[in-house]
């Protein structure tokens, strides 16, 4: 399964997005068939894999992008006296939204 995962993350480029420590510590835990009975070893495993999926899959980036946002739009509004506006958390329209139309990171580059 990883090492699946770490062939895909190759051929799209997006395995050397990853920092060296990452692709080491990835590459020596699929070539030494570790057991995966330590839970920090797993977490870490987990960690690696939800960042070659952020990386690999636009519409989880996307997703990823318009939570952190509207979490912090929330948050703005709620400080503002806006009380309701923690709805716009759990709502996956709005999170979608700003997760495709403000991409921050392309408005600096």
């Amino acid at each position: 399964m990883f090492r699946a995962e770490i062939r895909k993350a190759k051929r799209s480029g997006h395995w050397f997005r990853l920092s060296r420590t990452e692709r080491g510590f990835f590459s020596l835990a699929t070539t030494l068939r570790v057991e995966y009975r330590s839970y920090a070893l797993m977490r870490a495993m987990v960690a690696v894999l939800k960042k070659l999926k952020e990386l690999g899959d636009r519409a989880y980036g996307q997703a990823m992008r318009g939570m952190k946002l509207a979490w912090a739009f929330s948050e703005a509004a709620v400080r503002w006296g806006n009380p309701q506006a923690r709805r716009w958390r759990n709502d996956r329209d709005y999170v979608l939204f700003l997760g495709r139309f403000l991409d921050v990171r392309g408005a600096y580059r």
